[in-house]
């Protein structure tokens, strides 16, 4: 086992050392999960739900109406 050292910064940030990054496979944006054991703590990767990618792709709330008229060709204008 592996052991790395790293520094809290005064805001309580931890850079994770390259090395971990490299093989947890985390990268800028992805999100970590902190589990707290007996022994410890254990730091995961937070795996991705299968919606995530979708995740905003109606843009904001109110307008999944009006994607659905615009995908069917209906003009914002019948039935005023």
């Amino acid at each position: 086992m592996e052991k790395v050292v790293a520094k809290i910064s005064k805001k309580g940030q931890v850079v994770i050392p390259k090395n971990i990054r490299k093989t947890l496979g985390i990268e800028p944006g992805d999100r970590v999960v902190f589990i707290l054991t007996q022994e410890g703590v254990l730091l995961k990767k937070e795996s991705e739900s299968p919606f995530d990618k979708y995740f905003g792709y109606l843009g904001t709330p109110g307008n999944a109406e009006e994607l659905v008229r615009k995908m069917r060709g209906e003009r914002d204008d019948i039935g005023d």
